[in-house]
């Protein structure tokens, strides 16, 4: 792989000599180091992962091809030969290369092909993991368009060609996620009898609407597992909270079970500008669970599958099993609510504290509680520095600690 990266490096140089390519060349470098602390057994445990990425951008307009390379890294690992005079067995990696096409019918398309990042937006199905030391990158086509209510992105995912030749047994995603902007009625002016007034006119709000459909085959067997989703979400500015809320509905078959789930979501901001503390957050989430959660008789699945989210993001930094990983539909689902604030401290530090409240989302049983405190500094060219730490209390047992370090320096 290295003489692969040292070649293409050539070529590229070469190319943007003779025909005059726009580049840009852009890197990055992430050490988290995570510590966890298991009371019960009074073990703890530190662990290092490392990750760096080297970008490579061609544009020759209305061209253009993105080169990301990857070495992702657990420190210390067998396969890493570290202290002794053997072969790497950590290969470099393309996390993203693909190419696009910019202003194709009449200048409102964008084309991109091959293997690259999908976050959309702040919705809660398609992530880009950023919290995982690998991220998360789909294979296929997008096309993106602009029009005067919005953007409209059409995309194509290939997870598995399990078969060239019979593309019923591939597993694929298709589907579309569209944003506009709604705005009220402009402001007026009102004549009354002491003088003229005029009446502002409201915030805008936005709605993001997605629906797309998965081919869930990842056997080779009959095709009788497919999955559809379709949901929403706005976000909205007030005088004096800000409001973001999402909702989602799946339907579809698996073997001889129906899927019937739902996900909802709600939030509410209120930015204080005070010395110590800048706004406070107040959250609501729920994805539906399966009552049998294996499918049992009743024929129906009833869990909220989100197998390309990031859990991590809304569901507490500790990472508990329970009420993170929702990749199917037979899971016992989630009731979950939560409280953030934010502070800004003294070198520009800020901080956030967040308080979780985790149910089932059948029986409402608890999972536990988790309280986090999250200390964070940007640093110069776009990198940043984070250190968190997090206590979780178990319905039963004793509490559960872990905190991490995380520096990230892009360049």
């Amino acid at each position: 792989m290295r003489a692969y990266c040292f070649t293409l490096l050539i070529s590229l140089s070469f190319l943007n000599i003779s025909f005059g390519l726009e580049s840009k060349i852009s890197a990055e470098a992430r050490l988290k180091i995570e510590n966890f602390h298991d009371s019960e057994v009074s073990t703890s445990s530190t662990s290092s992962h490392f990750r760096a990425r080297f970008n490579i951008e061609l544009n020759s307009n209305p061209y253009k091809i993105f080169f990301q390379f990857q070495d992702s890294r657990f420190l210390g690992a067998q396969k890493n030969s570290p202290g002794l005079s053997t072969s790497n067995q950590t290969p470099i990696d393309f996390h993203q290369i693909y190419g696009e096409m910019k202003g194709l019918f009449k200048g409102k398309n964008k084309i991109r092909f091959g293997r690259f990042e999908m976050p959309l937006g702040k919705q809660r199905l398609f992530g880009k993991s950023g919290w995982s030391n690998y991220g998360r990158s789909f294979e296929g086509i997008t096309n993106q368009r602009n029009t005067k209510r919005g953007d409209m992105l059409f995309f194509h995912l290939i997870n598995s060609e399990l078969y060239p030749m019979d593309n019923q047994f591939d597993h694929t995603v298709n589907g579309i996620y569209g944003t506009t902007r709604i705005s009220p009625k402009k402001g007026v002016s009102k004549q009354t009898i002491k003088s003229e007034s005029f009446i502002p006119k409201q915030e805008p709000f936005y709605l993001d609407y997605y629906l797309f459909s998965e081919n869930i085959v990842l056997a080779p067997e009959s095709n009788i597992k497919q999955r559809q989703t379709i949901g929403f979400r706005i976000t909205k500015k007030f005088k004096r909270f800000n409001l973001e809320s999402e909702f989602a509905y799946q339907s579809g078959k698996y073997y001889s079970d129906n899927i019937d789930a739902s996900l909802s979501s709600i939030n509410i901001h209120v930015p204080i500008d005070r010395k110590l503390i800048n706004g406070i957050s107040f959250s609501k989430e729920y994805l539906s669970g399966d009552e049998y959660e294996l499918g049992g008789s009743d024929g129906v699945l009833g869990g909220f599958a989100k197998p390309f989210g990031s859990g991590h993001s809304f569901h507490g930094y500790y990472d508990n099993p329970l009420h993170k990983s929702f990749l199917d539909n037979t899971h016992s689902g989630l009731s979950e609510w939560f409280i953030k604030t934010d502070h800004y401290l003294f070198s520009d530090i800020n901080l956030t504290i967040k308080f979780h409240d985790f149910k089932d989302a059948i029986n409402f049983d608890q999972f536990g509680n988790e309280l986090d405190f999250v200390f964070s500094k940007k640093l110069p060219f776009g990198g940043k520095i984070v250190q968190g730490f997090s206590i979780y209390y178990p319905e039963h047992g004793s509490r559960l600690e872990a905190g991490y370090i995380m520096v990230v320096i892009k360049i």
